[in-house]
């Protein structure tokens, strides 16, 4: 994404308050060169005043810097209601920290020596945040009526992807899948590829494939005209035809009836549709998006939907991943929603305590995004100041170190069960793919804490190279 300054706006302002110096000014560089504006600090109390005076639009605030330190500013920052990203530094590696940093409502935590591309990317994302929640900015791709697609889905390094190939297949007209689990944000992601398109302008109309029975589903895609059946006093155009110059969803197409999938087909590829009782063609001009929460590869091979049509619909497809092992994307969206419903409900819960902390931390979160979005929404209402476990309603369901039930976030990894409850909803190669990555983080994370993080070490305890754990721990996010 370029920096906000190119859209004619003012640079960015960033703060970098660290009490190195040379620290300090090798940042400013690279921000200064990047297109920000930096500011610089040396100790915590004029980091905090800058951030409460909303003098900044983010702030790189380091742990251990003179004065209070950067958690003590974060804390006061956000007691007196500062919206400003901070964005917490550290030497220190530690999975610990960077989670009680994000609990307490930091943007991100960032560990030195700085990776130049990496810091870039958290400040640019934390820039346009700030200036998305202060109106400041036109319509971000990422935006729309309701959640944008980085507060809706989270900030971790697998949503980026999506966000990169967001960016790059809407401004085709590409027809693209979005595949993932019940709740995971596959609309969320359909409405952003229409929003940055060139058909941003015209309508997005979503259809429910599973819910529309298959006598009625050819009247409610193409429609009718009057006369055509007994009730049709007038004449009604389908949804193809009130989508076209825009986007048109098909929501849960793996459940579109088989006897409606070659129409499907033909209209897609002709571009001009029959409404029932016709007798003759309508033009429609639309891009397709069809969403799935099953493998649409798999059906084609149970024969349960039509590979002609898969491949019609399959120019492009997108992957939206599950919350399941998302723990930066739990806390970060957790506090979106916190402050969003404390909005809608008139509420001011501030915090969220420890042990509800473990509590989400520690679920496996079946219904993905949707379902922490409720929890969050029905703890805001049930909460006083701070939500505890009570107000969650919610069971961890992963056993303690006893063998009891109880939940248990040990110190350097979250305990999560491994889920195998087969529904249907995705393919057994999927689950066992995911049971054996959720089984490697879990050995990884053991043996890099015994190591203390001693990524060498631990690869010869493994019985690895050097150059597989590096790769595994970045791949799976895994702090130091």
């Amino acid at each position: 994404m370029p920096p906000l300054s190119m859209a004619g706006l003012r640079p960015p302002r960033v703060l970098i308050a660290d009490d190195e110096e040379v620290i300090r000014r090798l940042v400013c560089t690279v921000l200064r060169k990047a297109g920000f504006e930096p500011r610089e600090v040396g100790d915590g109390e004029s980091a905090l005043q800058l951030i409460r005076e909303d003098a900044v639009d983010v702030a790189l605030v380091d742990v251990d810097i003179s004065g209070l330190d950067g958690m003590e500013v974060l804390k006061q920052a956000r007691k007196v209601g500062a919206e400003t990203p901070i964005i917490v530094t550290s030497s220190s590696a530690s999975r610990d920290a960077a989670l009680e940093a994000m609990k307490s409502g930091a943007f991100a935590y960032v560990t030195k020596p700085f990776d130049q591309s990496e810091l870039l990317g958290v400040v640019e994302r934390a820039a346009r945040g700030s200036r998305l929640a202060r109106a400041e900015h036109p319509l971000s791709p990422f935006v729309g009526k309701e959640l944008s697609l980085w507060e809706g889905l989270g900030w971790s390094e697998r949503m980026r992807k999506v966000f990169t190939e967001v960016e790059r297949v809407a401004p085709t007209d590409f027809t693209v899948v979005i595949t993932g689990e019940t709740g995971s944000g596959k609309e969320l992601v359909a409405k952003a590829i229409h929003q940055l398109s060139r058909r941003s302008a015209g309508a997005f109309v979503p259809v429910d494939c599973g819910s529309i029975p298959a006598a009625l589903f050819e009247n409610e895609l193409f429609g009718h005209e009057r006369g055509a059946f007994t009730g049709a006093d007038r004449a009604q155009p389908g949804k193809f035809e009130v989508a076209s110059g825009g986007t048109l969803l098909l929501d849960e197409v793996s459940n579109l009836p088989t006897v409606v999938q070659p129409k499907l087909l033909r209209a897609l590829q002709e571009k001009h549709v029959w409404r029932v009782g016709a007798t003759a063609p309508v033009k429609v001009d639309i891009r397709v998006v069809a969403a799935a929460n099953q493998d649409l590869a798999t059906l084609v091979e149970a024969k349960r939907f039509r590979r002609d049509l898969y491949h019609r619909l399959n120019e492009f497809t997108i992957v939206v991943p599950s919350l399941d092992e998302q723990s930066e994307d739990i806390v970060f969206l957790a506090q979106r929603f916190l402050k969003q419903a404390n909005k809608e409900l008139g509420k001011g819960v501030r915090s969220i305590s420890a042990a509800a902390w473990e509590m989400l931390l520690a679920h496996s979160w079946p219904g993905n995004v949707r379902e922490l979005q409720n929890v969050i929404r029905r703890a805001a209402l049930l909460a006083d100041g701070c939500v505890e476990p009570e107000h969650l309603g919610i069971r961890c369901g992963c056993p303690s170190a006893d063998g009891r039930g109880e939940s248990s976030l040990a110190p350097s990894s979250v305990r999560r069960p491994v889920n195998t409850r087969f529904d249907g909803s995705v393919p057994f190669k999927e689950m066992v793919r995911r049971a054996i990555k959720r089984v490697e983080q879990e050995i990884l994370m053991q043996v890099l804490s015994q190591t203390g993080g001693n990524k060498a070490k631990a690869a010869r305890i493994l019985q690895i190279d050097y150059k597989t754990i590096h790769n595994k721990v970045k791949q799976y996010g895994i702090s130091l």
